[in-house]
């Protein structure tokens, strides 16, 4: 949430912000830094002077412990009359705490205390913050430091205090201690202390709380100047960047805008009236802008121009996305009936990414060529299609004339060998009916000679229906049917033909080979087409092979005519399959064969091609094994 009102700050309001979060780091930075240099200060201060003060009770306590003490106790050994204890003057503790009271002037804020877990006066009994020095103590003979307690920080620094002989004068048997000092402080028991023992501490700490507290407020006051300076400086810094930058950029903006609501013309001119970068900028602007509005202006026109051409089509024409829902259309679309989309095939090309063809036939019995073109976005996605309907009635009716004109050429170069199939058939059987008209033949030989005049004529028979059911209607039926199987019925068609040209066929055709669906008369003619595209080409060849091959290989029939003949040369193979092309000498070939062999294959859903060979020709025909193949029909 807060990014997104971030995001929607203007970028003068992003500049100030950030410069003054800048600010307030850089100036808290230097603020902490100068808190710590002021902080170290006051503590090598009154480091300085809590030394000096405890290096002076210190020299004080050495010169009563080491010198006036023993010499005291010496002179009242003399003087009986004189009492045997002076507290003022032999109390190393008395006399430090004496001292000190002298010396708070000087030092009103230094604290002193000798203290010990076992004394002589109970005043001077270790406290809870002198326990918890012990820790630092311990085995240091002195410590200085910074000590939290109760909240407040102290500057400490201590001595530890061990038990010497002297000490044991006055805190040891009970018997060894001056009698006034048992008086005074009402002593009745032995006190525990061995020679080397820890006795105590002597402590000097100094509160830090009032110089910290100074330098905090003197800190905080240099932040708020810094920060004033800086936020004087920021202010004058953002005055000058919006006039030299912001002010201009809020200018191009607001053109920019009202360019995009339309409420200007794009040649519409930015003034900036600057000779500086911006002044430059704008310039270029200007000229860009100026381009955009001739390529505009000539965008519109060829728009208009190719909405034209779009609606002149005369085929219904429509871009769909994968929804099948029409985005562009022309009017002979919008006013053609059959609009079905058919989605299996918009998935195909959207998932194979390459254009496709289908041939449809409405319920009112039109027939439609339909065709599919893949759109592609930025990243190679198919992301819509186009799609064409091209009424193909008058081109089938054309298809349809073409196959029949071949059929009749392919029986015209057929007849010589028919006639020659039913003249053999009918000389025998003339003979035959000769020798029936004689009465002296016996019963036995007259049945034979019938028998072989029904065969020859029911061969005839045959022939004749072989050759009405080849040149019958073109319309594709299809039906079940082997492929050998009609390769071997065509093969027997033509085998005067291949016979005279003395044309030796060698089959290699698969075995288990699946049956399909085809109209079988169209595929017939197709092979006889190539056949004899084949003995014809092989004319003058020496070696006159022709070798027929079927395979399946990945659910596609494929059919090879490889003939040994002179081959296409490289100059034509680009036409073979035009219509009326041919390189036969006039009268002996129509140029319609290929043409129409590729027609049927095609509108069978196949491919008809001129392989790669390295002797003569090799057509192949493929043909697709699909579900319908498969029994799902």
């Amino acid at each position: 949430m807060v990014k997104e009102k971030l995001s929607k700050l203007s970028l003068t309001t992003k500049v100030s912000l950030i410069l003054l979060a800048i600010l307030v780091l850089f100036s808290t930075f230097l603020t902490f830094l100068f808190y710590l240099y002021l902080r170290e200060k006051i503590i090598d201060h009154y480091s300085e002077k809590l030394k000096l003060f405890f290096l002076q009770i210190e020299a004080l306590e050495r010169y009563v412990k080491d010198d006036l003490r023993p010499v005291l106790f010496e002179t009242l050994k003399n003087y009986p009359t004189q009492k045997d204890f002076i507290l003022e003057a032999m109390s190393t503790t008395h006399v430090s705490k004496r001292v000190f009271y002298y010396l708070r002037e000087k030092y009103p804020d230094i604290e002193f205390e000798r203290v010990s877990f076992d004394p002589i006066n109970p005043e001077n009994s270790i406290k809870p913050f002198h326990r918890a020095l012990l820790k630092f103590q311990d085995p240091k003979p002195h410590y200085q430091g910074i000590i939290k307690w109760q909240g407040e920080e102290f500057l400490v620094m201590t001595k530890p205090i061990y038990v010497s002989k002297i000490c044991l004068r006055c805190h040891g048997k009970l018997t060894n201690i001056p009698e006034d000092l048992k008086k005074i402080y009402y002593l009745k028991k032995d006190f525990s202390w061995k020679e080397g023992d820890l006795m105590g501490l002597v402590v000097a700490r100094l509160s830090l709380k009032n110089a910290l507290t100074e330098a905090k407020t003197l800190a905080l006051s240099i932040f708020m100047i810094s920060f004033l300076s800086s936020l004087f400086l920021l202010l004058s810094l953002e005055g000058i960047l919006y006039t030299l930058i912001l002010k201009p950029l809020k200018k191009l903006t607001d053109h920019f805008k009202n360019l995009k609501k339309g409420n200007i013309p794009l040649n519409t001119p930015l003034d900036l009236k600057r000779e500086d970068e911006f002044g430059l900028l704008a310039e270029s602007f200007n000229a860009y802008m100026n381009h955009l509005e001739e390529i505009q202006r000539a965008l519109k026109e060829n728009l208009k121009t190719l909405e034209t051409l779009f609606e002149s089509i005369t085929h219904p024409i429509a871009l769909i996305n994968k929804d099948c829902q029409v985005e562009i259309s022309n009017k002979a679309y919008k006013e053609n009936p059959y609009k079905k989309c058919h989605q299996d095939l918009l998935i195909k090309v959207f998932t194979e990414k390459k254009p496709l063809s289908e041939e449809l036939e409405t319920p009112e019995g039109k027939n439609y060529q339909l065709f599919l073109y893949p759109v592609f976005g930025e990243n190679n996605e198919v992301i819509k299609a186009v799609v064409l309907l091209e009424d193909i009635a008058e081109r089938k009716k054309m298809e349809e004339k073409l196959i029949l004109t071949e059929k009749l050429a392919a029986v015209g170069q057929l007849t010589a060998g028919l006639a020659h199939e039913i003249n053999n058939p009918l000389s025998g059987m003339l003979l035959m009916l000769k020798q029936l008209h004689k009465n002296s033949l016996p019963e036995e030989e007259k049945k034979l000679y019938l028998n072989l005049i029904e065969q020859g004529l029911l061969k005839i028979q045959k022939l004749i229906q072989d050759l009405l059911n080849f040149s019958r209607s073109t319309e594709i039926k299809k039906e079940k049917a082997s492929i050998n199987e009609l390769l071997e019925e065509v093969l027997e068609l033509s085998s005067y033909i291949l016979e005279k040209n003395q044309i030796i066929v060698i089959k290699e055709f698969a075995k288990n080979l699946p049956e399909i669906y085809v109209d079988k008369d169209k595929i017939e003619q197709v092979f006889l087409n190539l056949i004899l595209n084949a003995i014809d080409a092989m004319e003058e060849s020496q070696k006159k092979l022709l070798t027929i091959r079927t395979e399946l290989k990945d659910s596609t029939l494929k059919i090879s005519f490889k003939d040994t003949g002179q081959g296409v040369p490289e100059n034509i193979k680009n036409r073979i399959f035009d219509p009326f092309f041919t390189t036969k000498p006039p009268g002996k070939g129509t140029g319609l064969g290929l043409s129409v062999s590729l027609v049927i294959i095609e509108r069978h859903g196949g491919k008809l091609y001129l392989d790669r060979s390295d002797q003569g020709a090799n057509f192949v025909i493929e043909l697709p094994f699909t579900a319908e193949d498969h029994g799902t029909h």
